[in-house]
């Protein structure tokens, strides 16, 4: 058995990404991918702790010189305290969906509520719902095949209980199901922002998940919020992460479609990130 010290590992990792990264995010990635591979820590590097060079390092290390992102290259990444995998199909979760989640969570409390996440990819939204709230039935969609085989992977790896389906929201009325709560992180960027995007998104995470026509920023929330008015019990919430330029545009759609009780909520940066509507109770 050949060991190495965590540390000249990191230091190697650091040095690969040094020209696309700055030096503190290029150190986290590689602590990151060192705790991902190796089960060590930030202290474990620190005290140069040995251990055996990960398999196919080499081929990591190239792919993250190459800009691909870390959570594509291990494959992972965490989500509410658990470990997800990805695919090509699945965008990577961002803290941000996070918060989402946990006003989902306040909202369900300790009742029974039935839920459907839409565009699910690796199924992060539904799965940690189920597992934070157990007494609920919780259901997830995606239109990508390889999205729901992914998911169904990571709730079964997590223990969840999620009834997973290939669905194209275009379609919703093909579904007769009704909800309690409805939640989404639909594709929301503009094609203009491509411009302004790094690379290592760009170029590697899933367009259909993520753009949506300049003409059009709002397609998916509108057909969502249609879906809602019919699929939503009375009383019934719609939950949404937005795109923070376009707080005031949602505001106003959900206000056409008739929902009450609109909150428009930042994130942990102060931008513009979920909208919560309800449904009318009669």
């Amino acid at each position: 058995m050949f060991l190495v010290s965590v540390n000249a590992l990191s230091q190697q990792i650091q040095q690969a990404i040094a020209s696309i990264y700055p030096e503190r995010e290029g150190k986290a990635i590689a602590h990151a991918y060192l705790n991902m591979k190796c089960g060590v820590n930030t202290l474990d590097i620190l005290l140069e702790k040995s251990v055996e060079e990960p398999v196919n390092f080499k081929t990591d290390l190239a792919q993250l010189a190459a800009g691909v992102p870390l959570q594509y290259v291990t494959g992972k990444a965490y989500f509410y305290d658990r470990l997800f995998s990805l695919n090509s199909a699945t965008l990577i979760p961002r803290p941000e969906t996070e918060e989402l989640v946990s006003q989902v969570l306040k909202i369900i409390g300790s009742e029974a509520k039935h839920i459907l996440d839409i565009g699910t990819g690796s199924g992060c939204i539904a799965i940690s719902l189920a597992l934070e709230a157990p007494q609920s039935q919780v259901s997830g969609w995606d239109v990508a095949a390889e999205a729901i085989t992914k998911a169904q992977e990571n709730a079964s790896h997590l223990g969840a209980h999620v009834t997973f389906k290939q669905q194209d929201v275009f379609a919703w009325v093909k579904d007769s199901n009704m909800w309690d709560i409805i939640v989404s992180n639909p594709p929301y960027v503009l094609d203009a922002e491509k411009a302004e995007m790094e690379a290592h998104v760009l170029d590697h995470e899933p367009h259909v998940a993520l753009f949506v026509p300049d003409e059009d920023p709002l397609k998916f929330y509108r057909i969502i919020g249609e879906m809602a008015q019919e699929r939503l019990k009375p009383g019934g919430y719609l939950c949404f992460e937005i795109n923070r330029a376009f707080g005031t545009q949602n505001v106003s759609l959900a206000e056409a479609q008739g929902f009450e009780n609109i909150q428009l909520l930042k994130d942990f940066h102060g931008n513009d990130r979920m909208l919560i509507a309800q449904r009318s109770s009669h």
